[in-house]
């Protein structure tokens, strides 16, 4: 059975240490206790006297090579690894050769395949080639959902056998009345959403494969008092793709543009405005913002795709085209 009853079943012979030694990488980001997927996806484990647990950083690679150099018996949890120019590129080959040294001194690797291909990466030749190389080369694949096993086992041309599945962590919510959060992001983000308004929400980093412009092109013909909330930061290389959504703010009068990094603590009161939450995916496997928004219990308009197929809930609407999410936008 591919499904996992707890994380420790994952790494479940994989180690014979006691307590097993579990390298992760990237970093856990202790603190953002509330928000950070890896930090929520560790949480039991942190403190199980069964497990030490080290994440590490890019230069922090060389420790789980040492380690298995010299007292051996490790296990490394790989979770994302890409790059999107010539300086992450150098760090990104870097971190694969760590990889490579780690494995061919017996270290076992687990990878969690989040996507098949990350979404709007630069290389993609590279990274497919480089992708494949390490699932092959990963003891065990960890996904959040079977439905998509056998389309990532044949794109990886890997056994399913490898995968174990273990579902997305869920975000602890932090309610407030839905008043004061408007208040708040009027007040701190200088603009002018009233209480009336319907609020329809797209939050995270602004990138093409998010296919917000179409979004936005939807509200054009919406009225005032439905707005399109853009929320987020843009995504490195994605700044042409940005300057097409700031023009469109320009022009559509119900779109609201918030271009920044948003802190952990000021998250809550744009899930606790919003009525609705929009994803529209041009190509996803999994995503992290489908669980937050479900931790706020709102409306959540997503496409039929990858593991987002395989989320439960009443206050969920699919679409499978541009024109269903139109019809869907229109009679909310």
């Amino acid at each position: 059975m591919s499904r996992l009853n707890n994380l420790e079943e994952l790494y479940e012979g994989l180690s014979s240490s006691e307590p097993v030694t579990l390298f992760v990488a990237p970093r856990i980001r202790y603190t953002h206790k509330k928000s950070d997927y890896l930090y929520l996806f560790y949480q039991k484990l942190l403190g199980s006297p069964n497990f030490k647990i080290f994440d590490v950083s890019a230069v922090g690679h060389l420790k789980f090579v040492l380690h298995q150099l010299i007292k051996q018996d490790a296990i490394l949890h790989y979770h994302w690894i890409q790059f999107s120019g010539f300086w992450s590129g150098a760090g990104f080959f870097f971190k694969l050769f760590c990889v490579y040294l780690f494995h061919l001194l017996g270290g076992k690797l687990v990878w969690s395949v989040h996507n098949k291909m990350p979404p709007d990466c630069s290389n993609e030749w590279i990274h497919r080639r480089l992708r494949k190389w390490m699932a092959q080369t990963a003891d065990r694949l960890l996904i959040e959902c079977e439905s998509a096993i056998d389309d990532v086992s044949d794109f990886f041309d890997v056994p399913p056998e490898k995968f174990r599945v273990w579902s997305h962590p869920g975000y602890p919510p932090q309610l407030m009345p839905r008043a004061a959060a408007i208040e708040a992001i009027n007040h701190r983000y200088n603009v002018q959403i009233k209480i009336q308004d319907r609020l329809f929400l797209m939050f995270g980093h602004i990138s093409s494969y998010k296919q917000i412009d179409k979004v936005c092109a939807i509200f054009k013909d919406e009225p005032y008092h439905k707005k399109l909330l853009v929320v987020g930061p843009v995504k490195k290389g994605q700044m042409t793709y940005y300057k097409k959504i700031r023009k469109a703010s320009k022009e559509i009068d119900n779109l609201v543009l918030i271009p920044q990094f948003i802190k952990e603590d000021c998250v809550p009161e744009f899930f606790n405005a919003a009525d609705y939450l929009v994803f529209n995916y041009k190509d996803v496997l999994t995503s992290g913002g489908v669980p937050l928004a479900k931790s706020y219990d709102k409306t959540i308009i997503l496409p039929e795709k990858g593991c987002l197929t395989e989320q439960e809930g009443e206050n969920l609407k699919f679409f499978s085209s541009q024109k269903e999410l139109k019809e869907i936008i229109r009679e909310l």
